[in-house]
């Protein structure tokens, strides 16, 4: 009688480790089933604040296809469009988020006139409908000298904002040259701390700039020099 019960009951434990592997097996099948599952796709993230325009050319287009244009045409170019574009500039990063940028629109055509007498590159500009002089604040500088990374990248927008919306643009400098600073500053009365990096005049193009390509491996570095 007690042979026949550890019997039973040896019978009983076979049964259960049995029933327990298989269990095993199927939460293992199910659980390799669900994670095999490709993982849903991400969205593309949306902004959820209005932007001030859209445009139809996209970044790697207006990047790649940009060109410095000198020549402009007598097409007005619209307090609207400037606004946009001063936008597009402060929307740039600055060390420290400083935004030690200062910016002068120029439309009257004395001005723009006079900027060749002291700036040997700069005839382009009096032809220009309207022009940007792109300055740094050295009182909001995040440190000595950052006004001017500050100042390039605010240009950088304009020149690639403006060539989103068919306009032509050149960037024009006036710093680090003690003759050119020196007379920009005199004709538009900058206080002393207040530094002209450049003018970017601006019209609708008469030149058409193509593609060029100007990547050179032999400048690229990997790791080390």
């Amino acid at each position: 009688m007690k042979k026949h019960c550890n019997e039973q009951k040896g019978l009983i434990c076979v049964i259960c480790i049995a029933l327990s592997l298989i269990l095993l097996g199927s939460s293992a099948v199910f659980g390799a089933g669900e994670s095999s599952k490709p993982a849903p796709a991400q969205k593309p993230a949306e902004l959820k604040a209005g932007i001030p325009a859209i445009s139809s050319m996209d970044t790697l287009t207006a990047i790649f296809t940009r060109r410095s244009i000198r020549s402009y045409t007598n097409q007005p170019v619209s307090d609207e469009t400037v606004k946009l574009l001063l936008q597009a500039a402060t929307a740039a990063p600055s060390a420290k988020n400083a935004q030690s940028w200062e910016f002068i629109v120029i439309r009257d055509k004395k001005t723009l006139q006079q900027i060749p007498g002291f700036h040997p590159f700069s005839k382009q500009v009096p032809n220009a409908q309207v022009a940007i002089v792109v300055c740094g604040n050295t009182k909001f500088q995040a440190a000595p000298g950052h006004w001017i990374p500050d100042a390039s990248n605010a240009s950088m927008n304009i020149l690639l904002a403006a060539h989103s919306l068919g306009l032509g643009a050149v960037w024009t400098t006036f710093y680090p040259y003690e003759d050119r600073t020196a007379g920009i500053r005199k004709l538009l009365n900058l206080p002393d701390h207040i530094m002209p990096l450049n003018i970017i005049p601006l019209g609708y193009s008469l030149e058409k700039g193509n593609y060029q390509d100007r990547f050179k491996p032999a400048k690229i570095h990997y790791e080390k020099w």
